[in-house]
């Protein structure tokens, strides 16, 4: 039984390669030739992250991939070439998975065209990596244990090749006398034994371990791992029942849908290659998934950089169109055809594909160029269909994925593409943008989500931030993690709508969204409530230019935005205003009216990644409730004017009237028609389960007068990195909290074998977070309900007793910390504290508290491991940072004198 395909299935794909898909055969073998004949070796390094590496440091964008040069990187962008140790060790990574890619293609090639040269080459790689997978070692990664890597999923794809690669050659017979049993003891043994230690539950990068898994499993004859990768709590099925939503879309947005989709593709194969059933209503919304990136699409054949996204990357790319040969493959849906007509149009200029440097599934995106069949994979030369089906016309249509929660519309042929994004929050790579607004027009993106840069920049806090998107936000802080709630959704006679709700603070205010597309304009009703007096924000991703208007009055900038923004200009708006904007050839007027005067602030903020800043927009609102009424017009509007209760937008074919009722509106059309939209039964959109469950509200630690609270941290406490506690040293402390007449007094005893101090440091080369994480030190973190104040810190001694204390996070009437610490026979103890009463801004009947102990040793550049107060459960330290659920406190009560 073989992994992907059946040997008869084989024999008769071979018939298909030497007919039909003979050039995409002829244009893999060519891009083999260069190894051909030559010695072949893996890198002898570790691959490593940095926050530099890989990337141009002038305009942020990946350095050009080389796999015979690594030494000298070059930007696709400004053409500079960039020498250095951190853009050498991304390479290794970037040559690990090129290698062990091409032993894919020459094992295919070898068994599908009887081509012994290329089985050489397969057969080659696969010992290279035999003798060599070994000696790296498993130490100082960034997210999960691996050898040749810093990622565990990175060295599931790794090994998943290698195990495909071996399967396709032994299993029509072309594998030499011990190179299957070399391959499974050095390679697939050690390397799923890694894996399966790691599982990222419902992530996208947990897929592809999934396949790994499964694939290991069946090579090393192990149906333990086999049933684990199918039917495990994070299996397979599990990512097609709650990954993969209902409407066939991946939880986490369109970037990791096509990464999370093609590793379902391995997963679901491999299953029904070894007769396991998969439940037929997962399988359909599976096939849905294939087709679910082009109903998404903008105007210029992007997909939406919704989430963590990459910015405006094209469908107009060979993976796009394999994808679509894979479902057709499976299927025969017409949107497929139709999306590779697209793909294949002749018209799109010729360029590199980028096939030739590709990486395995670890992909690197490129700009469009033409394609066509023999610019496919080798899954493509395994699976794809001799003929394509005749395309049938299939031209854009709006979408509402409703399990997503994303609705869009399109106008004049797509031409025109609005949205709202309102519903699933996304998990881990989500962002705080619930009501975020979307507007193309043409090749013009006015209102969109950028996605985000690299994860090693800090410009990564900006991108996730509710100000970097159309959407709303209460007194200058990010929106919360959840969900919005449909409240009702049409599309009919050219006459579009969808309105949502969500809650800005929970269970305090929320913010409803009402949206009508229409052929000429954009209706936007945005209404705001809440139990006390706040202040609701709006961002524009767009410099608005105010026409003048008696409703505006200039003034000078008050207050300041958080940074990165600028404040640039502000006005007060008491009055019905009109506003343009343009972007090439394309343009919106604009026109809005408040229920009560409002500010109007430009700002100049980062931009798309990857670009220079621009200026922004925000509407700013103050009190209890508020309501702005806009109409973006990129056709033929001539007027909008406003009452309490209704609007009305001319045209040359007549006026608009929008009047507000109970449970929704009424549209008017200039033809007499009367259109009732009205709102639905509410339903939540539902969130993955990738989100731990609410935390137990542990009973409170009464201090009294000579009675400190005291905890052991040990194993049981220990968050670990690739070594566990045991093999970590086996760091332990003790923590004590205290309360006196006039101070709250902690005191850490961390007892560990020589404690490493980082020194002061103004930047971290490894990436985003504050580099005084990578140290033996304290996060310290503190909680005062009764002042509404929350607070972090960073702790790392210095010379004794000088303690560095960072601020990480102040909200509130935060009170003073002071520090210092001594080093012991055994580690070392840090005492910390606040003062109480009035002066203690509030530390006086009720805080809570958590206390995290990092530790690192002296080979090591990132930190080893932590001791976590409120307990580990199992926990890694991987992409933590310094960030811990505030749900996860030790609370604290003092007693009355």
């Amino acid at each position: 039984m073989t992994l992907l395909v059946s040997p008869g299935a084989l024999a008769a794909q071979g018939r298909v390669v030497a007919t039909s898909l003979r050039p995409l055969a002829a244009s893999l073998r060519a891009e083999l030739e260069p190894l051909c004949g030559v010695e072949l070796h893996l890198p002898r390094q570790k691959a490593r992250l940095t926050r530099g590496g890989g990337r141009c440091p002038t305009h942020g964008v990946l350095l050009a991939f080389d796999p015979w040069e690594p030494q000298r990187h070059r930007c696709p962008r400004c053409g500079v070439v960039f020498t250095g140790e951190d853009h050498d060790r991304w390479w290794v990574m970037n040559r690990q998975l090129w290698l062990v890619e091409r032993a894919v293609h020459g094992a295919a090639l070898a068994g599908l065209t009887d081509d012994a040269v290329a089985r050489d080459v397969a057969v080659r790689i696969l010992a290279a990596c035999a003798d060599q997978y070994l000696s790296y070692p498993n130490e100082d990664n960034v997210l999960g244990p691996t050898r040749p890597f810093f990622s565990t999923y990175l060295e599931s794809i790794w090994t998943l090749q290698v195990a495909v690669a071996l399967d396709l050659l032994e299993a029509q017979g072309l594998a030499p006398d011990g190179l299957g049993g070399r391959v499974r003891e050095r390679v697939l043994a050690p390397s799923v034994e890694l894996i399966a230690a790691y599982d990222e539950g419902g992530s996208n990068r947990q897929v592809w371990n999934n396949a790994t898994l499964l694939a290991c499993g069946v090579l090393l004859d192990r149906p333990s791992l086999v049933e684990r990768a199918v039917l495990g709590r994070s299996g397979l099925v599990a990512h097609l029942e709650s990954g993969l939503l209902a409407d066939g879309s991946w939880y986490e947005g369109e970037n990791y849908h096509q990464f999370a989709h093609r590793g379902l593709w391995y997963g679901v194969t491999m299953a029904e290659q070894q007769g396991i059933p998969l439940p037929a209503p997962l399988v359909a919304r599976f096939h849905e998934a294939f087709a679910l990136p082009f109903l998404t699409a903008l105007p210029d054949v992007t997909f939406p950089a919704r989430r963590d996204s990459q910015y405006a990357v094209s469908l107009r790319q060979w993976r796009f169109a394999e994808s679509c040969e894979l479902g057709l493959a499976r299927t025969a849906d017409e949107r497929l055809v139709a999306a590779l007509a697209t793909l294949y149009a002749p018209d799109i200029p010729a360029g590199d594909t980028g096939r030739a440097t590709s990486t395995a599934e670890a992909e690197r995106n490129g700009p469009p160029c033409r394609l066509d069949r023999s610019s496919l994979g080798w899954k493509s030369l395994l699976c794809a269909r001799a003929e394509l089906p005749r395309a049938v016309p299939h031209g854009p249509d709006s979408v509402h994925l409703t399990h997503q929660g994303f609705a869009v519309f399109r106008r004049d042929g797509g031409r025109v593409y609005a949205a709202l994004d309102y519903g699933h929050p996304g998990g881990g790579h989500g962002h705080p943008d619930r009501l975020n607004l979307w507007l193309v027009v043409g090749g013009s993106r006015f209102l969109e989500d950028v996605g985000t840069g690299s994860y090693t920049d800090p410009s990564l806090a900006w991108y996730r931030s509710t100000w970097a998107h159309n959407a709303p936000l209460v007194d200058g802080r990010s929106q919360p993690y959840g969900a919005g709630v449909l409240r009702g959704w049409g599309e009919a006679q050219g006459i579009g709508w969808v309105e949502a709700t969500f809650d800005v603070v929970p269970g305090r205010a929320h913010v409803t969204r009402r949206v009508i597309v229409l052929d000429q304009c954009l209706v936007d009703d945005v209404l705001w409530e809440s139990a006390d007096d706040v202040e609701l924000s709006l961002p524009w991703q767009v410099a608005w230019t105010l026409e003048p208007s008696a409703g505006a009055t200039a003034t000078a900038p008050t207050g300041e935005l958080p940074p990165p923004m600028v404040a640039l200009r502000q006005a007060t708006v008491a009055g019905p205003v009109v506003f343009r904007a343009s972007s090439g050839r394309d343009a919106l007027a604009g026109w809005t009216a408040a229920d009560a005067p409002f500010t109007w602030r430009q700002a100049r903020a980062p931009g798309p990644p990857g670009t220079s800043e621009r200026e922004i927009t925000i509407w700013q609102a103050s009190g209890r409730r508020g309501r702005w009424r806009t109409v973006l017009a990129w056709g033929a509007v001539t007027d909008v004017t406003f009452t309490p209760e209704a609007m009305v937008v001319d045209g040359p074919r007549g006026r608009t009237r929008i009047e507000s009722r109970d449970g929704g509106c009424d549209l008017a059309t200039p033809d007499g028609q009367v259109h009732q939209l009205r709102r639905q039964a509410t339903v939540a959109t539902a969130a993955s389960g990738d989100r731990e469950p609410p935390a137990s509200v542990a009973p409170a630690f009464v201090l009294a007068p000579g009675r400190p609270f005291t905890l052991e941290l040990g194993e049981r406490h220990y968050r670990r990195s690739e070594q566990p506690w045991s093999q970590a040293g086996a760091p332990e402390a003790t923590l004590r909290v205290a309360a006196g007449t006039a101070f709250v007094d902690i005191e850490i005893s961390v007892r560990k074998v020589d404690p490493t101090f980082a020194p002061p440091r103004a930047v971290n080369p490894l990436d985003n977070e504050d580099p005084d994480i990578n140290s033996d030190g304290v996060q310290l973190y503190l909680d005062v309900p009764g002042a509404n104040a929350t607070a972090s810190w960073i702790l790392v001694p210095e010379a004794a007793p000088t303690v560095r204390i960072t601020p990480r996070e102040l909200r509130g009437a935060v009170p003073p910390l002071t520090a210092t610490w001594r080093l012991t026979p055994d580690g070392y103890q840090v005492r910390c504290g606040f003062p109480r009463g009035a002066q203690g801004l509030g530390v006086d009947r009720h805080f809570r508290l958590n206390v995290v102990i990092n530790e690192i040793s002296r080979q090591r550049e990132r930190r080893r491991g932590q001791l976590v107060a409120t307990g580990s459960d199992g926990e890694w330290v991987y992409l933590r940072g310094d960030r811990e659920d505030p749900r996860r406190m030790l609370s604290f009560e003092i007693p009355d004198a």
